[in-house]
């Protein structure tokens, strides 16, 4: 799924390590991402249930606000448990929540605007069973294009304090420029979630259990060596991490009486 980083385990032992070690992170991160999601899901599947396009879509877009900050916590817990980074998990969620919500906000409600729009779309062509190959082809296409794309572009928001149109380009740099990991997260991503909305509400079941956490860990661990490759993570961890040890030894260190 990627290459070794430091020595490191790699697919799917890496992915079995990632649960050893930290899943119940994961899974808590990923259940306040669900109820930050749900007052916008609520609102958005009962559009759906009573056929209102202007719903469904206006639910997915304050799903995304709402829940915005939730996914950029859940984000950075993923990548710190990647990254194998140390540290007492609700302290380092409840930080990186209050340095990203308002970077997250714009993004978000772009997300929810896109999944609302993508839900109902499903919806609509499912339900006519007349549309043709061609309408399929094509929604299939920007669904995979808008899926790669955001999974780029919120990655970056616990990572990098930028502007948001700086956010995008970079997005659609590592979209063209790794892009056979795009290829395997956005296909990852858009057939769970495609699977998920267009089987609501039997699959209520699966979001409780599964939710954001497992297929963003796992999109995330394919994206990951691109995003180490163009933000230096593993090598700006090191540096840290040196930084402290020779502070701790600068403080602890024998002292001598002159």
């Amino acid at each position: 799924m990627n290459e070794p980083t430091q020595g490191r385990k790699v697919g799917i032992s890496r992915f079995f390590e990632l649960l050893g070690r930290d899943l119940w992170p994961l899974y808590k991160s990923g259940f306040l991402c669900v109820l930050g999601f749900l007052p916008g899901t609520v609102l958005a599947v009962l559009g759906m249930m009573g056929g209102s396009a202007l719903l469904t879509v206006a639910g997915g877009v304050v799903g995304g606000l709402v829940g915005g900050p939730f996914l950029s916590g859940m984000i950075d817990t993923v990548l710190r448990a990647l990254r194998d980074e140390p540290g007492y998990w609700w302290h380092t969620y409840k930080r990186a929540w209050k340095q990203n919500w308002k970077q997250s906000l714009l993004p978000g409600a772009l997300l929810g605007l896109f999944v609302g729009s993508w839900a109902q779309m499903l919806r609509i062509q499912a339900e006519s069973g007349s549309t043709s190959t061609v309408m399929w082809v094509a929604s299939l296409v920007g669904i995979f294009v808008c899926t790669g794309f955001f999974a780029w572009l919120l990655a970056q928001v616990p990572l990098v304090d930028l502007p948001f149109t700086q956010l995008a380009k970079n997005a659609g740099l590592m979209f063209f420029g790794f892009f056979p990991r795009t290829v395997a997260a956005a296909l990852l991503l858009a057939a769970y979630w495609g699977a998920t909305l267009l089987y609501l509400p039997a699959t209520i079941i699966t979001i409780l259990a599964f939710g954001f956490w497992l297929p963003v860990t796992v999109a995330l661990m394919i994206l990951y060596p691109g995003l180490d490759k163009v933000f230096k993570l593993e090598e700006t961890l090191a540096a840290r991490r040196d930084a402290e040890i020779e502070e701790r030894i600068a403080e602890n260190g024998p002292k001598f009486d002159r």
